[in-house]
């Protein structure tokens, strides 16, 4: 999935494939925004060629000493010609800026989106991270998605510039029907003198060209450094100003740390700013000198030919214009196609993140509604590791749950024990073998309906910047009464009543709307919230990693004491270091090494002394003796 910065230009989808499929993005975006700028960009064109063809008419009736009324009138439809476009534009202007907006807006939506709807062990690869950071940092570069359109409407404006420049300048190529003398007369009525200036203006083309290819490769280059080391910097960035890490920075003094580690990436970032800056500076004044050296050239060509009468004044003032115009918008032309061209290779982060596919399978069947939630799950011979891991977290683990069992799984840390609750969850999928619902394959069930059979707190569960409420239902719609029956059967409804607007009381510092500052609460009032959306599910089979770690022992015993009535008749699945909460269940599974080394019930696990579960109850026990 992830490119190599290096080799990103040889990877990329050629030009026109790249702008097509970019100019789709907008549309998808934002359709209004490319009619809207296409009438922008044309009547902005159409601005100097007004002024251009007037001016130059205007000049020869001058000279010509023709009537007042006829050139005053010119004067006004030329001036008032362009104060009604301009103020036309500055009105589409504003409106533009809001689309703009509205691009980025949406683009950045629909990156949050996709990460959204990744698979979870896609999402979990280093590379599928630093893509989605590539996608939101790449499309911000040059202005970002509304720049590239704006660009792209520009390329088609240079376009019509070009062409109307050509026409304009068609007549100073036309033999003049004065003759003269001399070897000066001769060479430039000559078509020599023509294809001269044509052939410096390629050579300027040419070199602008290149000089603003050598550009983009370098503000690319650099940027991408800036990638990369955005990330640390804004990552320890992050750390001080994270409200809920203050206490360890403050106490263990790690500011120092921090803002050492961040500024050394900031300095990488910086050092390649200031490289590309002088690499820059270097290549653009090359192309200036040569683009000033065409232009010296227009004017003595012009000015010679209007010396020997081949060209009236008014033709002056009009061939100079439309050489040099034609000069920079050709100039132009090759800047925005190597602009384009770059922010191509900069918007391919962000295609590549919207082409990645799910690699799980998601079934079709759906699951059977069963009012007596009769489901059965067996993992049959299960295997896996990690991706990226070729070490087996679990290996050839056969099990059979039980419905309306409760059953606790306990080991030491890294026994697999949560590994066996994501393969349960379906977060990933076995490396080798099975899990089976009622008999068949879980990979073979709609995902979305397998896993509302799970009510699940992972070990590390989060509570949000919403209210209380919204927490507990995990949405904005919620039922008042199913919301305040869950936190009464967590044992925290008493604290939420407490609060100044009970259950629609917003938590947390990290967010504020208006002027309503979120409640901090205690981790262990935290994780009663996060056991009350799990009950709010009401699914039939409850899933708690460590339901009790933030608690008091007499916290945890009220819930361990509660917890029958908390899951009813539902199958509970307990993961536990406490050896007391297994005395609470029908069932005890011990992991180790990846293994089921034993099951059975708390009574008959402990009196195996030379079980696994024995030296963890023995070596618990001697604490509360």
């Amino acid at each position: 999935m992830k490119k190599n910065n290096a080799d990103a230009k040889s990877n990329k989808l050629p030009f026109w494939k790249c702008f097509k499929k970019n100019i789709g993005n907008i549309y998808h975006l934002c359709p209004s925004y490319i009619p809207a700028s296409i009438v922008y960009t044309l009547m902005g064109r159409a601005i100097p060629f007004l002024h251009m063809i007037l001016s130059a008419e205007i000049v020869d009736m001058l000279v010509n000493r023709e009537d007042k009324k006829k050139i005053l009138t010119v004067a006004v439809v030329m001036v008032g010609g362009w104060m009604l476009m301009e103020l036309i534009r500055s009105a589409m202007m504003r409106m533009l800026q809001i689309h703009w907006q509205i691009v980025s807006h949406r683009k950045n939506r629909d990156i949050g989106s996709k990460a959204m709807s990744l698979d979870y062990d896609l999402l979990e690869r280093n590379s599928t991270l630093e893509l989605i950071a590539q996608a939101d940092a790449n499309t911000d570069k040059m202005g970002g998605m509304g720049d590239y359109l704006i660009k792209s409407m520009d390329l088609i404006g240079v376009v019509f510039s070009c062409v109307g420049a050509v026409a304009a300048m068609a007549g100073l190529f036309i033999a003049s029907p004065y003759h003269g003398e001399g070897a000066v007369y001769a060479f430039f009525a000559s078509p020599v003198s023509y294809f001269l200036l044509l052939g410096l203006l390629v050579i300027t083309i040419y070199v602008g060209s290149k000089c603003e290819a050598r550009q983009g490769k370098i503000r690319y280059n650099c940027d991408q450094i800036g990638v990369r080391n955005g990330r640390i910097y804004w990552f320890f960035y992050n750390l001080i100003s994270n409200y809920s890490m203050g206490k360890d920075i403050r106490i263990f003094k790690m500011f120092d740390m921090i803002r050492r580690k961040g500024m050394e990436a900031r300095d990488d970032i910086e050092s390649a700013q200031k490289q590309a800056i002088r690499d820059t500076l270097k290549v653009g004044a090359l192309a200036l000198l040569v683009q000033n050296l065409f232009i010296v050239a227009v004017y003595v060509y012009v000015g010679i030919k209007a010396i020997y009468g081949m060209i009236t004044i008014g033709e002056v003032t009009k061939y100079i214009s439309a050489i040099t115009l034609l000069q920079s918008q050709i100039g132009v032309l090759f800047s925005l196609l190597i602009g384009i061209n770059t922010q191509n290779i900069y918007m391919e982060s962000y295609n590549e993140l919207m082409a990645v596919k799910n690699q799980k399978y998601d079934g079709t069947l759906p699951v059977e509604k069963r009012i007596d939630n009769e489901y059965e799950l067996e993992f049959r011979n299960v295997s896996f590791h990690y991706p990226n891991n070729d070490k087996m977290v679990l290996s050839n683990v056969s099990f059979r749950l039980k419905q309306g069992r409760k059953l606790a799984i306990v080991g030491a840390n890294g026994a697999g024990k949560t590994t066996f609750i994501k393969l349960l969850c379906r977060l990933y999928d076995p490396t080798e073998g099975e899990i089976l619902l009622n008999g068949i394959d879980i990979r073979k069930y709609n995902y979305d309906e397998y896993i509302r059979l799970f009510s699940i707190v992972f070990q590390d569960y989060k509570i949000f910047s919403f209210s209380v409420a919204e927490n507990v239902a995990a949405g904005p719609e919620f039922d008042r009464d199913r919301v305040i029956k869950s936190l009464q059967d967590a044992g925290i409804y008493e604290r939420v009543k407490s609060m100044q607007s009970g259950i629609d009381s917003r938590l947390l510092k990290d967010q504020q709307e208006g002027d309503e500052e979120g409640i901090e609460i205690s981790g262990g009032e935290k994780q009663k919230i996060a056991l009350a959306r799990a009950l709010y599910r009401d699914a039939p089979m409850v899933i708690l990693d460590e339901p009790t770690s933030a608690l008091d022992p007499i916290a945890e015993q009220d819930i361990y004491t509660r917890f029958n009535d908390m899951v009813e008749e539902k199958t509970a699945v307990f993961i536990s270091h406490r050896m007391s909460s297994c005395r609470f269940c029908d069932e005890v599974v011990v992991f180790d090494e990846g293994r089921i080394v034993q099951n059975g019930t708390h009574e008959e696990l402990v009196a195996d002394e030379g079980g696994v579960y024995h030296r963890m109850w023995e070596a618990q026990a001697q604490y509360y003796v």
